[in-house]
């Protein structure tokens, strides 16, 4: 049993026997959880920026033709959180085993059980709230060489009484799933061969889906996600110093015709027992997940815009001439090539402008005469042409341009890793490995359509504004009487007057729509995201370098002392050189270093210590972009064995209380302290 902090409190209970002639054996496990989960706090400025995003009410979705959830439209009522995470969380789980041994040789296991949980999640798709089921069962077999298994798993992903959904849309997003694997392997040797070793197998997966098209959309009838493969592996010994293996794998796959082939190798020395050198290649086929490859469904719904995400088994692409679906309301789509509409601007601004115009005229006699027939003029129509200063970015304010993008859904990865382990006074073990990494990149996901913002709108009102309206004034004037030259230089000042004032109009529109909270003014839509009437900023999982290659390396080096049977400590220090880069690379800290001690004899007084520093790095997820700050995290666990099979345990996760976030919009996480209590009867 567990409690602590955060109202936590766990208990499980194991159980097992075997009969008197040792053939039968069984085991029955079972355990339950419940506490509470470290939330965002809206007394925090990070986390009400998040929790402003959070839908009031979650409901289930309204499908519309051709099979997506419409974000537009309002479904059944299912329930209220508020905006806020639900800090509360617990699992259950029971499973049992059954172990059948006729003979030295052949051993055959059953085992079967049920799990169930609810708790906050955070992905690629936001921050939500999940609840399940999951059953399983498994069989496996092992005879001499030979060994078979198969089990099945079905998670019924919710319901509408407990539903699984997304806190930034309010909509439920249920994923029923069920997963069959099998596979077979062979082991043999051939002494008279190299004295080798040799196994070979084959295996197969199944993974299905009902998500009723809430999550994969109008993929729901094409989601299955299998993939079947032979392999061979053999180890080679030249003498007693020198060992040689070699394995090769072939994958097929039912989600592209492309079929992968991955050879492996590795060469240990050991020069003694003590000491190993070991140097390896290895060629790996990476299929990105199955929901990276249909999602189809929004994750996140504002009042002027929405997000979908799109999966990698669709292109996405813009069209000859993208268009820009702006935000700002009443204002139509235009072609990317062109920009805003200057008669939006003008009409928005118009009523305000001609009255001020109109009190400068009581002030300026010169201008008074003319303002019955400059008010008309201004009435009458309005400036045509584009303000074609526009900046296309991402959230992040990073130059994005509306590119056709596809998704790799295989990628290949080429590791090369050059490792030592020693024991030297038979009380110090070291060790190091240097890797080296090539890649090539699968689905990451990432925004596709940009963001639009007005760079020179105000300028470029005020100029259209001149140079539609002062000709006619002028021609206005010359109908009026005045004579050519004298309509002409009139014209100018009231067109430069004309033109100040509208540029301050264009100005002050910017600001009224910031202070809306507009942040951006319009989004360049894909062809593929659903046609709903409102603007739909695209995300996927584009793959932007195409074919490119990537390379990285790092090291690793670890150690462990130990003082006694009981007492040891241990030292690892992590060196990787590529701490972030585009979505879908490897995003993880530079430096990293991990420190223990631990004291474990198994009766009396017992304790360990470790200590974990991670360097600051920036994040370059999608969803929770920006700064990590650096981590410096100590973990305390005490306790006392009993010789009667009882042990009790005081244990401090994060001792010290260093909140920090895991990525940039999470949760602080501070310290836990928890006790725990146990009796092992044997």
């Amino acid at each position: 049993m567990i409690a602590g902090e955060l109202s936590t409190l766990k208990t499980a209970i194991r159980h097992a026997g075997h009969s008197e002639d040792g053939k039968f054996g069984y085991k029955i496990n079972a355990r339950y959880g419940r506490g509470n989960d470290f939330t965002l706090d809206p007394s925090d400025p990070v986390g009400a920026a998040v929790l402003s995003t959070f839908q009031e009410d979650v409901r289930r979705g309204v499908v519309a033709e051709p099979g997506f959830v419409d974000p537009q439209q309002q479904g059944p009522l299912l329930l209220s959180p508020g905006q806020n995470q639900k800090e509360d969380y617990w699992s259950a789980a029971v499973n049992g085993h059954l172990h059948f041994r006729p003979n030295a040789s052949t051993q055959i296991v059953g085992s079967g059980g049920w799990n169930a949980g609810s708790a906050i999640f955070y992905n690629d798709l936001g921050e939500g709230f999940t609840y399940s089921n999951e059953y399983y069962g498994q069989i496996r077999l092992n005879h001499k060489g030979l060994f078979a298994q198969t089990y099945y798993i079905k998670n019924d992903g919710g319901n509408d009484n407990n539903p699984v959904y997304l806190n930034r849309t309010g909509i439920i997003v249920p994923l029923e799933r069920t997963h069959f694997e099998a596979q077979v392997q062979y082991n043999f040797n051939l002494p008279n061969f190299l004295n080798s070793e040799w196994t070979t197998g084959f295996d197969f997966r199944n993974a299905t889906a009902n998500t009723e098209n809430h999550v994969y959309g109008r993929n729901e009838d094409i989601d299955d996600y299998r993939i079947y493969g032979g392999y061979i592996q053999s180890k080679f010994r030249f003498g007693d110093k020198l060992d040689l293996f070699l394995a090769g794998r072939l994958d097929g796959y039912n989600f592209t015709d492309d079929n992968t082939f991955s050879p492996r190798a590795a060469l240990v020395y050991k020069p003694n027992q003590f000491n190993s050198i070991r140097l390896s290649y290895n060629k790996a086929a990476n299929p990105i997940p199955a929901s990276d490859i249909y999602f189809d469904l929004p994750v996140q719904t504002t009042p002027v815009f929405n997000v979908w995400n799109l999966g990698g088994i669709t292109d996405q692409t813009f069209g000859a001439d993208p268009i820009i679906d702006w935000i700002i309301p009443g204002v139509p789509s235009t072609p990317f090539s062109a920009g805003f509409p200057l008669a939006a601007a003008y009409q928005a601004v118009n009523a305000d402008v001609i009255a001020g115009i109109e009190a400068l005229g009581a002030q300026d006699p010169t201008l008074a005469p003319l303002l019955p027939l400059l008010t008309q003029l201004l009435q009458s129509q309005v400036p045509a042409g584009f303000s074609g200063g526009i900046f296309s970015s991402d959230l992040n304010g990073d130059p994005l341009a509306p590119t056709d993008v596809s998704t790799n859904l295989l990628s290949t990865l080429w590791a090369y890793e050059l490792g030592y382990k020693g024991l030297f006074w038979e009380k110090f073990a070291a060790g190091f490995d240097v890797y080296y990494f090539r890649r090539t990149q699968g689905g990451g996901f990432d925004q596709v359509s940009p963001i639009i913002t007005l760079t020179s709108l105000p300028q470029d009102l005020g100029e259209g504004v001149q140079t539609t309206f002062q000709p006619l004034l002028e021609g206005l004037l010359q109908q009026n009487g005045f004579d050519a030259a004298t309509a002409a230089g009139i014209a100018q000042q009231v067109g430069t007057i004309l033109n100040g004032a509208y540029t301050s109009a264009g100005q002050a529109f910017l600001d009224g729509i910031a202070a809306a909270g507009l942040p951006f003014h319009g989004i360049v839509p894909t062809e593929q995201v659903p046609q709903t009437g409102f603007p739909m900023l695209a995300f996927g999982y584009p793959s932007r370098r195409g074919d490119e290659v990537n390379d990285d390396w790092g090291f690793e080096i670890h150690t462990k002392y130990y003082f006694s049977e009981v007492l040891t400590s241990f030292a690892n220090y992590t060196w990787f050189n590529n701490p972030s880069g585009m979505a879908g690379d490897l995003n993880f800290p530079q430096n990293k270093i991990r420190l223990g001690l631990n004291y474990g004899p198994e009766f009396g007084f017992k304790g360990s210590a470790s200590y974990q520093w991670n360097q600051a790095y920036t994040s370059n997820n999608a969803t929770y972009p920006g700064k990590i700050d650096a981590q410096s995290l100590l973990d305390v666990q005490l306790g006392y064995g009993f010789t009667n099979g009882l042990t009790l345990e005081l244990s401090a996760v994060n001792a010290l209380n260093n909140e920090f976030r895991s990525l940039p919009g999470f949760p602080k996480i501070g310290r836990l302290l928890t006790g725990r209590i146990l009796y092992d009867i044997k």
